[in-house]
């Protein structure tokens, strides 16, 4: 029943365009009718958009079901007819839908096909990438790292996480938490290098034994390198996943940029409580320009 309803939620937002057309202009779509829903047909290419949207918006996800997927389509056609008959696509609040829908689609597609256009990264620039992350693939390591979680009051968060760091090895840590903390959670895992994150190139250069202490709100975390086991990544292993992580960082670069052009070139007027001046101008300028200045 879950699923069911999952998938009728994503058909309801992903089949927004067949809405758009029941109350606006018709498009042409010649291909076969895979049903008819009192007399109106439901086509092969609305079933394969609607298919495409829902698996896009699930990544990871199995492919959903095409019968499935009709079926629902069959549900929400009979619903618009019903919404038509009863006059609902001339309600105010379902006109503004409508209309945000289509904007929203618009910029979509827009998108979708300016990054399209993005070039892939070159072999160069993914062996450079390579190259310049020894910890990520040709020096990568996986980590077995004991963290404990320890609760302690915030004016003895410092000179603990000194301790724990100064102190020899996981159990050596274990139980100077354990003696000072009110609450302490011990656990331990293997951690391949791509999984730790920004704390990488810190625990990349500690040596078995070695602790991080991490002040938290309530305390501290600890994590102590147990054990390195090697398990290097040759670049032909790893090249499709710089390949798209490079193609990825370019598109979000490039459309960046095409906003601030876009922006540039417009006349954009900030009216009523946001104009300039105002309280809600300052909070609304404010994450654009420190979006402005990490660039």
């Amino acid at each position: 029943m879950k699923i069911r309803t999952s998938l009728k939620l994503s058909v309801t937002l992903t089949c927004i365009a067949v809405v758009l057309a029941a109350c606006g202009r018709k498009t042409e779509d010649t291909s076969a009718a895979v049903a008819t829903v009192n007399g109106e047909k439901i086509t092969q290419n609305q079933l394969d958009f609607t298919t495409r949207q829902i698996a896009s918006a699930r990544p990871g996800a199995s492919a959903p079901d095409a019968a499935q997927v009709l079926q629902t389509l069959v549900e929400q056609r009979l619903a618009v007819q019903k919404a038509e008959k009863e006059k609902l696509d001339r309600n105010p609040g379902v006109l503004q839908a409508l209309e945000a829908a289509r904007k929203d689609a618009l910029a979509r597609y827009y998108v979708e096909q300016f990054t399209a256009k993005v070039p892939k990264p070159t072999a160069e620039e993914i062996q450079k990438y390579y190259d310049s992350h020894p910890a990520n693939f040709a020096q990568r390591n996986a980590y077995v790292i004991q963290k404990v979680d320890a609760r302690v009051p915030a004016d003895q968060a410092g000179p603990l996480a000194a301790a724990a760091q100064a102190a020899s090895g996981a159990s050596a840590v274990a139980g100077l938490l354990r003696a000072k903390a009110s609450a302490v959670n011990v656990t331990e895992s293997t951690q391949p290098a791509e999984t730790l994150g920004p704390l990488l190139p810190k625990i990349s250069t500690m040596a078995r034994g070695q602790t991080l202490a991490i002040p938290q709100p309530l305390g501290l975390t600890a994590l102590t390198v147990v054990e390195v086991r090697p398990q290097p990544v040759t670049l032909a292993q790893s090249q499709a996943a710089i390949e798209q992580f490079l193609w990825n960082q370019k598109k979000r670069d490039a459309l960046q940029a095409e906003t601030r052009e876009l922006r540039a070139k417009a006349r954009i007027d900030y009216l009523g409580k946001f104009a300039p001046g105002t309280v809600s101008a300052a909070a609304a300028s404010a994450p654009a320009a420190a979006s402005g200045a990490s660039q």
